[in-house]
């Protein structure tokens, strides 16, 4: 299905890329929140993307190509994994697919849209601002929570070091392999 608004938010994510934004993200369960974490996004494109938590807790979730790490310092742990048979299912991807399968419903608001994930069926909701950036995206998890993501205060074609990608891991951390084969 063709969606106009889904080809605007791809050429306003092309135009301002890489771009950095805050985030708040709520988990809901049984319509009551659960969780709500405060941060940080750099985007630099569908596959290079750094998610930093600083509220309550400092968290960084980085992914690069179909590698993650996500570090949570204050549990001293590490985890590694591979993107396995994922590689539509996050949202920045979803947007840049090109696979016209994604698009569920587009409404002619030019302001929202439904994609699904082609590979588990995920549906993420997504609101758009004047600009078409996404501000609010909305999705269910396996397990029945509903998740949400409230971006705002976008920075366009910002700098990006070459450190923002490397994590410093103390010695004593534990370091989980969501990649390794089971005995």
């Amino acid at each position: 299905m063709r969606c106009s608004t889904l080809e605007a938010a791809r050429a306003t994510m092309q135009s301002i890329k890489p771009f950095r934004a805050t985030f708040v993200q709520q988990v809901y369960y049984d319509e009551e929140l659960a969780i709500e974490e405060k941060g940080d996004l750099l985007f630099v494109h569908p596959r290079r993307i750094r998610w930093t938590y600083r509220d309550p807790e400092l968290k960084i979730f980085l992914l690069e190509a179909d590698r993650y790490r996500f570090y949570e310092p204050e549990a001293r742990q590490l985890t590694l994994g591979v993107m396995r048979g994922r590689q539509g299912g996050w949202i920045w991807q979803l947007l840049a697919s090109t696979d016209v399968d994604v698009v569920e419903s587009c409404p002619p608001s030019g302001k929202e849209m439904v994609l699904r994930d082609p590979v588990d069926g995920t549906r993420f909701q997504l609101r758009l601002d004047d600009q078409h950036r996404v501000v609010r995206v909305e999705h269910m998890d396996s397990g029945g929570a509903r998740h949400v993501y409230l971006l705002q205060d976008y920075r366009a074609r910002v700098a990006v070091s070459g450190d923002e990608f490397q994590l410093e891991i103390p010695e004593d951390t534990e370091v989980v392999n969501m990649d390794a084969e089971s005995p």
